[in-house]
């Protein structure tokens, strides 16, 4: 609400100048308005995530023996991940304050890396014993499965968009060259048309 508020509040500035707002500048506000709560239920639904992440980490410290690694992948990825999500959504009023990029490359940074240790860990241990009587092998199952199913999750995800990326530049590849074909197509077709003067 007081995003919309400072809005008016601009557009309000600029009319008392007698300027009207850049048409771009009016789609970049209407498009912000519309995406707006988009954005804050995707934020909440990934605070979520990683709020569970972080919890169900810290519940299992000493509880995953086949490797203690997989308890501390939770932990990282949940606590940057919420910051991450946090310095983000906060951004516009802490910038004047401080150096925000730096902050948010060093959160996106760590999460990448500790996604990818995370990975390692857990796909190197599948599948671990759920009983702990198996003391070695027993991993707790809440865990091990929230780690196995979101990094599972976000792979199968990278990948659809890799395929839906690929399927685009190949249909626009082949809609390049139909169109390329029939300008040479219609070129030739006009030059047997041009009749020939024999000198």
């Amino acid at each position: 609400m007081a995003e919309s508020g400072t809005a008016h509040e601009a557009q309000d500035v600029t009319e008392s100048r007698g300027k009207k707002p850049a048409p771009t500048q009016d789609a970049i506000r209407k498009l912000k308005t519309k995406l707006l709560p988009g954005f804050k239920y995707t934020l909440l639904f990934s605070l979520i995530i990683y709020l569970a992440m972080l919890i169900i980490g810290i519940l299992a410290v000493k509880k995953c023996p086949v490797n203690e690694n997989i308890p501390l992948f939770l932990c990282i990825i949940g606590f940057v991940g919420l910051a991450s999500k946090l310095v983000t959504y906060l951004r516009n009023r802490i910038v004047p304050y401080f150096k925000i990029k730096y902050v948010e490359t060093a959160l996106y940074t760590t999460e990448v890396v500790f996604f990818f240790l995370g990975a390692y860990w857990v796909y190197k241990e599948y599948k671990p014993s759920f009983n702990p009587a198996d003391g070695a092998r027993y991993c707790q199952k809440t865990a091990y499965m929230y780690a196995f199913i979101y990094i599972t999750a976000f792979f199968a995800f990278a990948l659809g968009i890799l395929l839906l990326v690929v399927c685009v530049l190949f249909i626009a590849s082949c809609s390049l060259a139909c169109r390329s074909k029939s300008t040479d197509d219609n070129a030739h077709a006009n030059e047997s048309r041009i009749p020939y003067v024999d000198e």
